[in-house]
């Protein structure tokens, strides 16, 4: 067996960190890991490392995203840094990977980071160094779910991703969030890009929604456009396949839906400072502590996301056809973890295991549909009860 290889989880205390710091200590002994959980606040990072019986494997440190010195300093004897922060800290830490020579995973960049991050990728390659951006599970497993149905295809006319999800879990807390309360109001207030006519366009935000029958128990919902960097990189990776369109469209829980909204018309998703008689303040960092104030009660989760990627085209017979990939997530009973949870916080630790094995050798930024071979990926995906199902429309006459 090689040497022990070091994975650093930044944010790893987190609700999404501690899924993936989870999923890499189930295969700790296998893949010979130790891992190193960093957060700001290090007795939520040590608390978090308590929990697990392999002492000698797993610990918990303090870091500082803001401040470049300490986090190369938290990266000492790091192979691989996957990186569960809030995606605009994004460049910084790879920053950071590239000053102490690590692998670099993360969650997303929503978009416009993605595309300051893809910059990088000469640095990455000349350090030879391999850094997959947005490898959670939208973007990330959607991205290689992309990639599998295009295999069929020697056209691509089409890529439309689609996100549904319910949550019947009873909470006593007045607005449990799915993910980052930031980026939930961003992908609710930035201006959604899409692609379309072979081109990167911006549209209103909120728009482009449309009644999606997805499988049950989520149903139909209604999916507006958000703001995605599968919609960045699926038409770079496809341009000699020839598509002219890709989306991104998300359906949370109608009653999510309506209160996110309330609360962003009342002003709350603005990050202007406004003046008070007790001083000036961000409303967005308000709402986001008023929130955290209300710790979520540790109850089983009953929730469900359908995760759905259309690619249309023209297969290698000549003929018009829709190759779909979909996925039925429920929340993970063993972990008691929320199946977006479940399905964002997997991903990046499969893949940080192909890196450290060797299984994915090229070098640079990478988006995943490049990086990541579906096929083995969906097989780790099974054995955490994420399965894959595909279905192929083809016309049978003409095109």
């Amino acid at each position: 067996m090689t040497g022990m290889k070091n994975i650093l989880v930044i944010g790893g205390a987190g609700a999404m960190g501690q899924v993936i710091v989870r999923d890499l200590m189930d295969n700790a002994e296998s893949q010979n890991f130790s891992i190193v959980i960093a957060d700001f606040d290090q007795d939520r990072a040590q608390k978090m490392a308590g929990i697990f019986s392999q002492a000698g494997r797993i610990r918990g440190i303090f870091t500082d995203i803001t401040s470049h010195e300490t986090l190369v300093k938290s990266m000492t004897g790091i192979d691989l840094v996957i990186n569960s922060t809030p995606y605009y800290h994004n460049v910084n830490v790879m920053e950071a990977c590239l000053s102490a020579g690590c692998h670099y995973i993360d969650l997303g960049g929503l978009f416009h980071v993605s595309k300051e991050q893809l910059k990088l990728g000469d640095r990455f390659k000349s350090a030879k160094l391999t850094a997959i951006i947005g490898m959670g599970a939208a973007p990330g497993m959607t991205n290689i779910m992309a990639a599998a149905a295009q295999k069929d295809l020697d056209i691509v006319d089409s890529i439309d991703i689609y996100v549904g999800s319910i949550d019947n879990t009873v909470f006593e807390h007045p607005f449990p969030t799915p993910y980052s309360i930031e980026t939930l109001i961003d992908e609710y207030t930035l201006e959604p890009m899409v692609f379309e006519n072979g081109q990167y366009k911006s549209v209103p935000a909120l728009s482009g929604a449309e009644q999606i029958d997805f499988p049950q128990p989520v149903g139909t919902q209604e999916a507006i456009y958000t703001l995605h960097s599968e919609v960045l990189t699926l038409p770079m990776t496809y341009q000699n396949k020839g598509i002219k369109r890709a989306t991104f469209r998300l359906g949370l829980p109608m009653e999510f839906h309506d209160k996110l909204k309330f609360l962003i018309s009342l002003g709350f998703g603005n990050k202007e400072t406004v003046s008070t008689e007790s001083g000036a303040a961000s409303p967005r960092k308000i709402l986001a502590a008023m929130l955290a104030k209300f710790p979520i009660p540790q109850i089983m989760p009953d929730d469900c996301e359908v995760v759905r990627v259309d690619v249309a085209g023209t297969n290698k017979s000549g003929r018009k056809t829709l190759v779909r990939l979909e996925t039925t997530v429920l929340s993970d009973k063993r972990w008691q973890v929320s199946c977006g949870a479940l399905d964002t916080g997997v991903p990046p630790s499969i893949v940080a295991t192909m890196v450290l094995n060797g299984t994915i050798k090229e070098t640079g930024v990478l988006a995943p549909e490049v990086a990541v071979d579906p096929q083995p990926f969906f097989l780790e995906l099974a054995k955490r009860n994420i399965v894959m199902r595909k279905i192929s429309e083809e016309n049978l006459v003409g095109n």
